[in-house]
């Protein structure tokens, strides 16, 4: 006799657990996903600019300054 197993669906689980949550539990889940929105899509390209792009043209001398601060650096 051959089992068949059911494909277990990982948004189901995590839905019923959210919409069985008290009101608090929700609160706190909003305000940490705001927070991670604010954190990647705002903060990120303001404090993080692209150092390559900006200080050098081609792919060689991407590759050139990557290869001299990984290796050649005492």
């Amino acid at each position: 006799m051959a089992k068949t197993k059911t494909k277990f669906n990982w948004f189901k689980m995590f839905w019923e657990g959210f919409t069985n949550m008290t009101t608090l539990g929700k609160t706190l889940w909003i305000i940490v996903i705001i927070k991670l929105i604010f954190m990647f899509l705002i903060m990120k390209p303001i404090f993080s600019p692209n150092y390559l792009n900006k200080n050098f043209d081609s792919a060689e001398e991407k590759a050139d300054h990557v290869r001299k601060e990984l290796i050649d650096k005492p």
